[in-house]
C-alpha cells in the first residue's frame, strides 16, 4: 500500500522533526534540519521511480544530505553532524532491518537474505555518499590551508625584502 506523495512528505517531515527533537537540536536549527530530511527523502523517492535499484538513488540522496549539512554548518556555524543526522535519517531502511531480523529469527533464510541484501544496498549507498562528500571537503580544506600557508610565506618574504 503506497500513500499519496504529499502525505508521505508530511509523514517524513513529522519523522525528521521527531528525530531533531529527540537529538535535542537547537531550536533555531530544528526546521532547517528537518527540511534537510524531507528534501533528502524526496530526492531518494523520485530517483527510485526513475532509476533501477536502490544503491544509486541512495548515493545521490546521501550526497545531497552531506552537502546540505556541510553548507548549513558553515552558514550557521554549527557542527555538520547536527544537520547531517537529521537529513540522512529518512534514508535508513527500518523496514528492511526489521524484516531481516524477523526472518533470521523465524528461520526463513531466503527472505532473510533478500531483505538483508536490500538493507546492505541502502547502507552502502549512505556510506558512499557520506565518504564522497567528506573526502572532497577534507581535500578542499587541506588545499585551502596549504594555499593560505604559501601566501603567508610569500608575504613574509616580500616584507623582509622591503624592510
Amino acid at each position: 500500500m503506497s500513500l499519496p506523495f504529499p502525505l508521505m512528505i508530511v509523514v517524513t517531515f513529522v519523522a525528521a522533526l521527531g528525530f531533531a527533537l529527540f537529538f535535542n537540536v537547537n531550536r533555531r536549527h530544528v526546521l532547517i534540519a528537518t527540511l534537510g530530511g524531507v528534501l533528502t527523502w524526496s530526492i531518494d523517492y523520485v530517483l527510485m521511480m526513475y532509476l533501477d535499484g536502490i544503491f544509486i538513488p541512495c548515493v545521490i540522496a546521501s550526497v545531497f544530505a552531506a552537502i546540505y549539512a556541510e553548507v548549513l554548518a558553515r552558514v550557521t556555524r554549527t557542527p555538520v553532524v547536527v544537520f547531517f543526522i537529521i537529513a540522512v535519517i529518512p534514508l535508513i531502511p527500518g523496514r528492511g532491518l526489521y524484516y531481516t531480523m524477523y526472518n533470521a529469527v523465524s528461520g526463513n533464510g531466503a527472505a532473510c537474505l533478500e531483505f538483508g541484501e536490500m538493507t546492505m544496498f541502502y547502507a552502502a549507498g549512505i556510506a558512499t555518499g557520506i565518504c564522497v562528500v567528506t573526502a572532497t571537503v577534507q581535500i578542499w580544506n587541506i588545499w585551502a590551508a596549504d594555499k593560505a600557508r604559501r601566501l603567508a610565506k610569500m608575504m613574509r618574504k616580500q616584507a623582509r625584502h622591503r624592510g
